[in-house]
């Protein structure tokens, strides 16, 4: 595990990462071969990097990974040129992990602000996230990035408000839905950035390669080479 101390930056970004040989994308399943799945977390993955490592060059942000399972440091690291810090992600569902995230980013690191991502959201881009930093930074209260299942891809606050990430149905479409509740019912104030989506079904994969036709070449090479090996 690499620890660093914080920069110059005021806000930082976590990325929730799994190691593409860990299970994961079960809906994916019964469509990939056990090798094309594996291939697509890691293509999936090195896209996010390659996009939170942008973002740190031009909008002073630091990135840290928060990896696992515990054994999968190495497979995640070699899939960035970057050497970000890696830090294991905490037991628990998804909500005590995110939550001992941003703790580890403002209560231990010190950030003002930090901003936590997923790693399947193939249309994440630097803009993006300058939009919810700016949106953190000048409004306070939580920002949101909504998917279109109805969950959430990135999650920022300046303070960690342990109690939105209590008593959440993880991996429902309701997710982004009882999130603001709790936000309103707890007087914390959130703000909601442009709509995304992640890769969790054989839809969302046939989605992916028809939107990948009508965009940049550069967005998302990793996943574009992996549609192309098929």
């Amino acid at each position: 595990m690499v620890f660093g101390v914080k920069s110059t930056s005021t806000c930082a970004i976590g990325v929730m990462a799994r190691a593409p040989s860990a299970a994961g994308k079960t809906r994916l399943a019964p469509h990939l071969s056990a090798p094309r799945l594996v291939a697509l977390r890691a293509a999936l993955l090195a896209d996010t990097l390659d996009v939170v490592a942008r973002a740190a060059r031009l909008i002073d942000i630091d990135v840290v990974i928060f990896f696992a399972p515990a054994d999968g440091e190495a497979e995640i690291a070699a899939l960035s040129s970057d050497a970000f810090p890696r830090v294991c992600q905490s037991g628990g569902d998804l909500g005590q992990r995110m939550r001992s995230a941003l703790e580890h980013l403002i209560g231990q690191r010190g950030y003002d602000a930090a901003l936590l991502v997923g790693a399947d959201i193939p249309f994440l881009s630097a803009a993006r996230i300058a939009e919810a930093r700016e949106t953190l930074q000048a409004n306070g209260g939580v920002v949101l990035g909504p998917a279109d299942d109805g969950g959430y891809y990135l999650i920022g606050m300046m303070h960690v408000h342990a109690a939105l990430f209590g008593q959440i149905k993880w991996s429902t479409g309701t997710v982004l839905t009882e999130t603001m509740r709790s936000a309103d019912r707890l007087g914390i104030e959130a703000r909601l950035i442009g709509s995304a989506y992640d890769i969790d079904t054989i839809d969302d994969l046939g989605r992916l390669e028809r939107d990948l036709a009508s965009v940049s070449p550069e967005t998302a090479p990793h996943v574009r080479a992996w549609f192309s090996e098929g």
